[in-house]
């Protein structure tokens, strides 16, 4: 059996959890699930995108806000010294990072009979919107910290929406960034 968007969602977003609080000392103070109804979604200051094929097609997107990243990016290089001019560089090798190791490690959780794929990680920075087709949904995730909100969209088609009810969310991206 295919795993839903809701299944999906919660998988990520648990794991997510546990890595900021076990490796970043970071705590998710609040989350606010459920699916955006619009055309176009806002993106926060730096955003990831990873597709995950195979069995399932979805793109996962975690977009950050300014803060967050980079306190999460203070944490992951104590011990480096980076030049000032590398800086943006590595803020963005350290998102691509975590995508990469949340949803490479979530997908051991999927009950799927056929084996999955990743693409690299992209990275975006400072986009404030992207467009869906008509037919494809975005499932979101707010995660609320004490550095700030970090978003996890999960973008599929409308069809995996079929057998459960999320609640209507706000894009609240544009403004927050």
């Amino acid at each position: 059996m295919a795993i839903s968007m809701n299944e999906l969602i919660n998988i990520i977003s648990e794991r997510l959890e546990g890595f900021f609080k076990d490796e970043l000392d970071i705590i998710v103070d609040d989350r606010e699930k459920g699916i955006i109804p619009m055309h176009r979604l806002g993106l926060r200051y730096l955003t990831t995108v990873i597709n995950i094929s195979g069995s399932i097609n979805i793109n996962v997107i975690f977009s950050y806000e300014k803060r967050l990243i980079e306190k999460i990016f203070e944490i992951y290089t104590e011990d480096v010294e980076i030049l000032p001019e590398e800086r943006l560089e590595y803020i963005e090798e350290t998102a691509g990072d975590i995508i990469n190791i949340i949803v490479g490690n979530s997908t051991a959780d999927f009950e799927s009979s056929s084996s999955l794929t990743l693409s690299p990680p992209i990275m975006i920075s400072e986009a404030k919107s992207i467009a869906k087709s008509k037919t494809s949904e975005f499932f979101v995730n707010h995660l609320h910290t004490s550095y700030g909100t970090m978003t996890i969209f999960c973008v599929g088609p409308k069809n995996v929406t079929e057998g459960f009810v999320l609640p209507e969310c706000e894009d609240k991206n544009l403004e927050e960034n």
